[in-house]
């Protein structure tokens, strides 16, 4: 994913939830609450690292998540 890009769409390959359009500012916030049952440190770390544009194809792998830039 382009680092630049600003809004995205994000798809949950596990459970079917999806946010679209977001700013790329508020994807960590639009998904936090998907995984809220979760108490798992790696998860909460993965959810950081989205912020990151440098690591967040690895934590949407991780989380499951599929990011979309929107053009």
């Amino acid at each position: 994913m382009n680092t630049n890009t600003r809004t995205v769409s994000v798809h949950d390959t596990l459970f079917g939830r999806q946010a679209n359009n977001l700013d790329v500012e508020q994807l960590s916030a639009a998904v936090k609450p998907w995984f809220s049952d979760m108490s798992d440190s790696a998860i909460a770390k993965a959810i950081e690292e989205l912020k990151v544009p440098e690591l967040r194809n690895r934590a949407a792998r991780y989380l499951g998540l599929k990011v979309i830039p929107v053009a």
